[in-house]
């Protein structure tokens, strides 16, 4: 999103209009989620996409039409079509994509800004390591009608630019929602109500630094799971008190390596909401001075590797120190999912996949389990010569 932001800036500050596409609502499968993004060149040329084909095309007719008229609008595609087994379509659900015209020469309805400042402001927080969120009104009535397009970007840290123009009470619960939408690292759409019968629509969109995966322990599996991580666009962060392991020859995709005691280290680190910690360490009492770091801190994800007796050990010697057994349970141990592996790489690979799956809400279950029985049934009917709707697969 940092590159994102700094190609949108760069091309305003150049005196260029384009116009940026978001998805703001979808339903059913579609190709892309709420949120993906493409800029439109006056001339034709994207960066990004919101899902390619024929929904695609229209949007990018759209946009054009946007750049030259200055006016955001909504654009709705609709692919619930029939699927054929000779189509090369796989949707079948219908979204929503926000068109708003970006320029420098343009001022959103509530707030004589240039529209680069946006993009500036968003593109510094992610450089920080901060969180932002984009509200804008997409849809409006009444007395807010001529507000339709107006933005504001709240940041991590409350501050904020740009105003969308409603009342003025209704500012901190604007930011609220902003920061909730963060938190969540999910965009929304909010509704809200005013004066003689008005109703605004807003659309938060979160943008989020890359989350962080600090590795404690530079051992073996370190190795496959820097390489993961960094795959998977983490920031890896790689800690040990031993320089022969702690090295950038070992770890060339990590963004930092600290040779440092556990304990020193974490309390150096911004831990965050998007931080992951593994404790992968060579021995239990690294695993207490790391614990004894970040078991207070904001962490999304902390987990351990080892037997039942040095978890128990650990457990045990932080418990004496006066850590409450209810924080002890947020630590994920032993860590990772249980896929039966027990390589250096397919350890990393559970660990990995119990990060993703926190982060994404799974249900860490087959993904075939879910239709398998609607399918079969379905199938049945078929050889039964009755007719079967796709309605229902939305």
């Amino acid at each position: 999103m940092r590159a994102f932001f700094q190609e949108l800036a760069e091309s305003l500050e150049q005196g260029e209009t384009v116009a940026l596409a978001t998805i703001v609502r979808r339903r059913g499968s579609v190709p892309r989620e709420v949120g993906a993004k493409m800029i439109v060149h006056p001339g034709g040329a994207i960066t990004g996409t919101v899902g390619g084909g024929c929904g695609e095309a229209e949007i990018w007719r759209s946009a054009l039409a946007a750049i030259e008229s200055g006016r955001p609008q909504s654009v709705y595609v609709d692919l619930t079509e029939e699927i054929a087994l000779s189509s090369q379509g796989v949707c079948g659900g219908t979204y929503e994509v926000f068109v708003q015209p970006w320029s420098n020469a343009l001022r959103p309805a509530a707030v004589d800004l240039p529209m680069g400042q946006y993009a500036r402001k968003a593109e510094a927080a992610l450089a920080a390591n901060q969180a932002a969120a984009l509200a804008t009104m997409i849809h409006a009535t009444g007395a807010w009608h001529q507000q339709v397009g107006a933005q504001m970007l709240i940041c991590e840290d409350a501050s904020t630019i740009g105003a969308l123009g409603l009342e003025a009470e209704l500012e901190p619960t604007i930011c609220a929602a902003a920061l909730a939408a963060m938190r969540a690292g999910e965009p929304s759409v909010q509704e809200y109500a005013g004066p003689n019968g008005s109703i605004a629509e807003v659309f938060f969109d979160p943008f989020l630094p890359r989350p962080d995966l600090i590795i404690v322990g530079a051992g073996h599996i370190a190795v496959p799971l820097a390489q993961l991580a960094a795959s998977l666009d983490f920031e890896v962060t790689v800690i040990d008190d031993r320089a022969s392991f702690a090295n950038k020859e070992r770890f060339p995709q990590a963004r930092q390596v600290l040779v440092s005691g556990a304990e020193a280290a974490l309390c150096s680190l911004r831990i965050t909401p998007r931080s992951h910690l593994v404790l992968v360490t060579r021995a239990h009492s690294h695993d207490v001075e790391a614990l004894r770091a970040v078991i207070d801190s904001e962490a999304a994800y902390i987990g351990m590797i080892g037997s039942q007796r040095r978890i128990w050990a650990v457990y045990k010697l932080l418990h004496e120190e006066g850590v409450a057994a209810e924080k002890l349970t947020r630590v994920r141990a032993p860590i990772g999912l249980d896929l039966g592996g027990n390589s250096p790489a397919e350890i990393a690979l559970c660990i990995m996949a119990e990060i993703v799956l926190l982060r994404r809400g799974g249900s860490g279950g087959p993904l075939s389990d879910r239709l398998r029985e609607r399918y079969m049934a379905r199938l049945a009917r078929l050889d039964a010569d009755e007719s079967v709707s796709d309605d229902d697969l939305l």
